[in-house]
């Protein structure tokens, strides 16, 4: 873990990944080297998990729309 990649936000469908998967170890991995870890919490009420989330903070749309803004440097996939 690089000293450039300290926050992974995740939104709509990538909410999925925090409940299960292969995808959960590497989150797990980057979380335990000291990466946050933001969840949209409306994002897992839409698709009905917010019960079975493993990893994670569960954050709102103000909340991280202002992290990215202040972000350095900010990737999409």
């Amino acid at each position: 873990l690089g000293p450039d990649l300290w926050r992974v936000v995740l939104v709509n469908g990538g909410v999925k990944l925090t409940v299960g998967g292969p995808a959960l170890d590497k989150l797990k991995v980057l979380a335990d080297a000291g990466c946050s870890i933001l969840v949209c919490g409306t994002c897992l009420n839409f698709f009905g998990i917010a019960d079975q989330l493993k990893i994670g903070t569960v954050s709102n749309m103000y909340d991280i729309t202002k992290r990215m803004f202040d972000a350095a440097k900010v990737i999409s996939l």
